[in-house]
């Protein structure tokens, strides 16, 4: 029986044969003299606005801490503060014992007006100190805030905002925040409550003032014909604006915290951040060209009540106890606007007047 089966031959690859051999391109030659290399240039980034305005900020804010650190007296100060203290009492006494020798009644004329005088004075004295403390505890407190707002404990926040909320004027409502804070949230959420509930009722009220005071100084800028006049009504209404918003926060102001406080506005305005300078001058410099182009006045009265609402402003930070969160900070963006309004509203209304005439020289035969 044969096998139906057939079998192919076998067939052997040679595994040489199925290597593609490469083509190589022929050998080049260059001369020295075609070689001509082109170094490698390495360009630094260009620094972005947000980088300039970091290192202006850096050193705005050295030059500002060296600001704050106030030289302490020398020994020859003290010294000389001590000796007119003690000339003066030196004096006083004598003088009482010259009257009580000369007479008993002279004695007592002289001892009542000092005493007086000195109770008056005393008085004048501690309730300033009151006052400046009151004010110095506002930057303490911002401190203890942006401590707290970055806390994950519990505990310390409850003390700090109950003595805010005792400084604060009684018509502040508390419900809101009473309402929503629990025992579960730590330092940092408490504080952040107390901050929406509560202050930013008092932010808005202070808004509308500095607002409002700002229309005022725009308005009366562009209908005054002095320069000196000018000037008075800025510093009356400044310093009027500056009280009603420290009131707003609760701090009474006296002479001196005044006095302290609108340095403290000065010295802010001065060394303020780059970023918000430039965008602060940009905005003033836009609108007051747009007013340039229909009065002169307009320009100056525009110009004015920027500067009162800039100093609103930085009067507010300077009054809140925590610190503004960031991009909550209140800025000129928006008010340059409502101030264009009013301004272009009062020019309209005084070029849409109609002049009084005098009947007897235009009536006609």
């Amino acid at each position: 029986m044969k096998d139906e089966t057939s079998l192919k031959k076998s067939q052997r690859f040679d595994a040489h044969a199925q290597e593609a051999e490469p083509q190589l391109r022929g050998a080049q030659h260059f001369d020295e003299k075609e070689l001509q290399f082109i170094p490698e240039v390495i360009t630094e980034p260009a620094n972005s606005d947000d980088d300039i305005g970091a290192v202006v900020d850096d050193k705005l804010g050295k030059t500002h801490d060296k600001v704050k650190r106030r030289k302490p007296w020398s020994l020859l100060a003290k010294l000389s503060c001590i000796g007119v203290g003690l000339l003066i009492v030196t004096e006083t006494l004598l003088g009482l014992k010259a009257a009580w020798v000369e007479s008993p009644w002279l004695f007592g004329l002289y001892f009542s007006v000092i005493s007086v005088v000195v109770l008056w004075a005393g008085n004048i004295a501690l309730s300033e100190w009151r006052k400046l403390v009151r004010l110095k505890s506002v930057e303490e407190s911002q401190q203890v805030g942006d401590r707290l707002s970055q806390s994950l404990q519990s505990g310390e926040a409850d003390k700090f905002i109950n003595r805010l909320i005792d400084k604060l004027p009684s018509e502040v409502s508390l419900e809101p925040y009473l309402a929503s804070v629990r025992d579960e949230h730590n330092d940092a959420e408490k504080l952040i409550l107390f901050d929406d509930l509560v202050l930013s009722d008092r932010d808005l009220k202070a808004k509308k003032l500095v607002r409002r005071f700002a229309q005022e100084s725009a308005l009366l800028l562009a209908a005054s014909p002095l320069a000196v006049l000018d000037m008075a009504i800025i510093l009356w209404r400044n310093q009027r604006m500056i009280y009603k918003i420290a009131e707003c926060y609760g701090i009474e102001l006296g002479y001196w915290s005044r006095i302290k406080l609108i340095r403290g506005v000065i010295v802010n305005i001065i060394y303020a951040g780059a970023s918000e300078v430039a965008t602060d001058l940009g905005t003033q410099l836009l609108s007051v060209e747009m007013t340039g182009k229909l009065s002169a006045r307009l320009a100056q009265g525009l110009g004015g009540g920027l500067l009162t609402a800039r100093l609103g402003y930085q009067a507010m930070a300077l009054c809140r106890p925590i610190s503004f969160k960031e991009g909550a900070r209140p800025k000129l963006s928006g008010i340059h606007k409502e101030l264009l309004l009013e301004l272009k509203e009062f020019s309209s209304g005084i070029m849409t007047k109609e002049p009084i005439r005098n009947k007897d020289f235009t009536k006609h035969d």
